[in-house]
């Protein structure tokens, strides 16, 4: 993980724009990567010259490697990603110069990027062409923000940056994007992941009225299409064994009698072998230092680290507790995870006041992640789990969204990315208590459930548009959901998370699994019928995976919104609405 940042220019006034828009950023950029901060000044062609800076977060290989990237030809690398598999995985080694070289010797830019999978964003000037490209992962799971001043003919990529950057936007993670600076304006042009759809030209009609530049669109990089094709009228067949449980009223033994169905149990191997590869890989990918002993380690002093290296967001709910049950078994049995689990100060009467600390932090996601952590000891009693109680209060909560947690969710401003944001940034800072003990994680990896609910399922809305449209309405907004997330969730998680300086990882957002869940028809995905209400139809296939690798209240726990179940939200505002708190 790092903090990447990028600014292009023409003239000596610029320049000094340049360290105005730099020093805006500069405490958001280098609390992404703490371990390494570098910067270069260049001239990029007749015209223009370029500010690039970048923090690093040391994530591969057996030292830092610092960036900016620069190979022996002249080309500039920034790049905040993981290459967790594809033709590119390097094993141990470190990723950046293993893209340097691969972008070094390759003629086609945007078909290097055909060869990667994992969560990235990226600058990357290429010399002899003097084309400067930045871009998302096809998903979007890492932050790329853009600002662009035509008067001033001035281009600005960073992956954090602050409410006094105004005019700034998420770049869309719809393709690669190029600008070419062997013409004398600002000028774009857009390679698109996919062959272009309406969603495509909406978003680009978007991007050219916000920055008052026309973007010439390219040849598409990935010539395959991983939508699902529509099933409007599934069969009978189809349909039987998940209408016909004798145990409705029960809903573990109606998992359990759907696990006897072999095809049921064919795809819940699947998903399940691809889920420990997701975990597996996300979890090894790292150097064995928590954030105590990296400092340590970077001095070349010989150590061996057994804190924890490796943090799960635990709400106790179906997500985090299957992410955890499979990181058990590829966490060294000596070391502890932390399991996080965050719930806000409830509003009570001053009367109240005295009430003791556990009651006023006694919310949902507090009594499902206990309910939980008792499960999953029981199932891996070898393990050393700390359940990690981060207690917010109130006033700590004012303090912290009004001064750090509205920069990091700009250019975002709504209600729900407010909660959502606040929730993650307190869980993702990992403050709080083991067993009334004060304790702060030292992990550097944090395991996320996002996007469980736009594959699997998991909103309310789904259960609604079933009934009311039927099954290729469903089909049609489980597209819609996974296509969006990276504009509605991704980047200002990626934002919230890095700022404590540790990094992310997100199992079910691996190319592998959702390549394989948006093949499946969406009845083998979630079935949420009168028949199967939510704890069960919801999610169907996760519940399956969760009840095979042995939790048994937990598989039907039912759906429950972080922000409400951390109480960090009030159901009676619009969540839509711009936040007057930020």
């Amino acid at each position: 993980m790092c903090g990447i940042f990028c600014h292009i220019f023409q003239n000596e006034k610029n320049d000094k724009q340049t360290s105005h828009e730099w020093n805006i950023c500069r405490d958001f950029i280098t609390a992404r990567g703490p371990d390494k901060l570098s910067e270069r000044f260049e001239s990029l062609s007749s015209n223009w010259f370029g500010h690039f800076v970048s923090s690093v977060l040391w994530m591969q290989g057996s030292n830092v490697i610092e960036q900016p990237a620069i190979d022996s030809t002249g080309n500039i690398l920034l790049w905040n990603g993981d290459i967790f598999s594809g033709k590119l995985a390097q094993g141990d080694s470190c990723d950046t110069n293993a893209l340097l070289n691969a972008l070094q010797s390759s003629l086609n830019v945007a078909s290097v990027f055909e060869r990667i999978q994992g969560p990235y964003s990226f600058i990357y000037f290429q010399k002899s062409t003097k084309l400067l490209y930045f871009g998302r992962d096809i998903i979007g799971r890492h932050s790329l923000l853009l600002r662009l001043t035509n008067d001033e003919n001035v281009l600005t990529l960073t992956s954090v940056a602050s409410k006094e950057l105004d005019r700034i936007i998420e770049v869309p993670a719809i393709g690669i994007f190029a600008l070419n600076l062997s013409h004398s304006r600002i000028n774009l042009a857009c390679y698109p992941w996919r062959e272009p759809d309406l969603r495509f030209t909406d978003i680009i009609e978007a991007l050219e009225a916000n920055l008052g530049v026309d973007i010439d669109i390219k040849e598409t990089v990935l010539k395959y299409d991983t939508s699902t094709c529509l099933h409007l009228h599934p069969n009978i067949d189809d349909l039987e064994y998940l209408e016909n449980s004798p145990f409705f009223d029960n809903p573990y033994k109606t998992l359990e009698y759907l696990l006897e169905n072999k095809l049921i149990q064919e795809r819940v191997d699947n998903l399940s072998q691809l889920l420990h590869a997701a975990v597996e890989v996300r979890i090894n990918k790292q150097p064995k230092f928590c954030k105590t002993c990296i400092a340590s380690a970077l001095n070349d002093e010989s150590i061996v680290c057994d804190h924890a290296k490796i943090g799960i967001l635990f709400s106790g709910g179906l997500d985090s507790a299957i992410l955890t049950l499979i990181a058990d078994k590829y966490v060294d049995q000596h070391e502890p995870i932390d399991l996080i689990n965050v719930a806000f100060e409830k509003s009570i009467n001053t009367s109240k006041r005295n009430n003791e600390a556990e009651d006023r932090y006694d919310v949902p996601d507090r009594k499902t992640g206990k309910q939980t952590f008792i499960e999953l000891t029981n199932l891996c009693s070898k393990r050393k789990w700390n359940f990690v109680e981060v207690n917010i209060s109130q006033a700590e909560l004012q303090k912290y969204r009004s001064s750090r947690i509205c920069n990091l969710l700009y250019p975002l401003c709504t209600i729900l990315d407010e909660s959502l944001g606040c929730a993650v940034w307190f869980a993702s800072r990992a403050k709080g208590t083991v067993d009334s003990e004060k304790y702060e994680s030292p992990c550097r990896i944090l395991l996320l459930g996002m996007g469980a609910d736009e594959l699997f399922g998991g909103y309310m809305r789904h259960r609604t548009i079933l009934r009311h449209k039927g099954w290729d309405a469903l089909s049609q907004e489980l597209n819609i959901e996974v296509a969006r997330i990276s504009e509605r969730n991704l980047g200002r998680d990626d934002r919230i998370v890095s700022d404590h300086g540790r990094q992310s990882r997100l199992p079910y957002l691996d190319e592998n699994v959702v390549e394989y869940v948006q093949q499946l028809k969406p009845w083998e995905r979630c079935y949420p019928t009168d028949k199967m209400p939510s704890g069960l139809g919801d999610k169907l296939l996760l519940r399956l995976v969760a009840c095979k690798l042995g939790f048994r209240n937990t598989a039907n726990f039912p759906k429950r919104a972080f922000q409400f179940g951390s109480r960090i939200a009030n159901g009676k505002e619009n969540a839509k609405n711009i936040s007057d708190r930020l």
